[in-house]
């Protein structure tokens, strides 16, 4: 016999399903006043409607006519002002070298396919110092993802850390061979 369904639980067929949890928590941009009804980022022209960020293109139709109410700064360019990183990617080693170009084409088609499905991840920084790129993004996930990609692109050895009072994730992504 079924259990009843709970908080965060909701039934589907014989079995149980648990709602994926949506924690704004340690992420003060996020859990600020939100704007009113409608509202245009004042840097990057995402656009607020309905509890959701949208890419200016990926607006819907409904609201392709109606007037904004607001100019603001979304939580990704109030990061990116306030220069408040989310995430830091370290990228080291000899294959950094040679493979440079090649590396930050990558993260920068990372960032536009991402700015797609979430406008408020964006690469806030990338820098070459001392034969490694650094890469400051606006949330972790973001940072997160990079890595994934560079290793699934170039192999290499990858380590994650995460902050436990703030959401900060620090990826360094390490090849030695060229």
């Amino acid at each position: 016999m079924p259990k009843k369904a709970g908080k965060g639980l909701m039934q589907k067929a014989a079995h149980m399903v648990r709602r994926k949890a949506i924690d704004p928590g340690g992420d003060p941009y996020l859990n600020r006043e939100p704007p009113k009804d409608m509202a245009l980022c004042k840097r990057c022209g995402a656009v607020y409607h309905e509890k959701r960020w949208y890419k200016r293109e990926n607006l819907p139709e409904k609201l392709e006519g109606k007037p904004n109410t607001d100019m603001v700064f979304c939580p990704g360019c109030q990061k990116y002002r306030d220069k408040y990183p989310g995430g830091y990617i370290t990228i080291e080693g000899r294959f950094v070298e040679e493979h440079g170009d090649e590396i930050v084409r990558l993260i920068d088609n990372k960032e536009d396919r991402q700015l797609n499905i979430n406008p408020l991840e964006k690469v806030m920084a990338i820098r070459r110092r001392d034969g490694r790129i650094e890469v400051e993004t606006t949330t972790d996930k973001l940072a997160q993802r990079i890595g994934l990609i560079l290793q699934k692109a170039f192999n290499g050895e990858i380590t994650y850390k995460w902050s436990t009072d703030n959401r900060i994730a620090r990826v360094v992504w390490r090849r030695d061979d060229s």
